[in-house]
């Protein structure tokens, strides 16, 4: 077992950068509902076939015009979910009998 001495340690020294490896983590892309991304073994650029543009386009995206956030609702999904509020004083604030 390798002994860890402090004298080697050095508190004050900044710390190296972690390479990005994970899935897609560089690509705006990554995070987009039309986006199909894929990688091939033993690569680690994917491969993107954006579904809105219909075709394959570059891994390293970081604008784009047709960006949708997978977590994003839609004014319709917004709707569904929407409390209906009354706004006639006395009503909403639980004063009215």
């Amino acid at each position: 077992m390798a002994r860890f001495e402090f004298e080697d340690f050095d508190p004050y020294s900044v710390a190296e950068p972690r390479q990005e490896q994970r899935f897609g983590g560089v690509s705006l892309c990554a995070g987009c509902k039309y986006a199909h991304l894929y990688r091939r073994r033993d690569k680690l650029e994917p491969a993107v076939y954006c579904h809105e543009l219909g075709k394959y386009v570059p891994p390293d995206i970081v604008e784009c015009n047709q960006f949708s956030a997978v977590a994003a609702l839609s004014l319709h999904q917004m709707q569904k979910i929407a409390l209906p509020i009354d706004p006639r004083p006395g009503i909403s604030d639980g004063s009215y009998r």
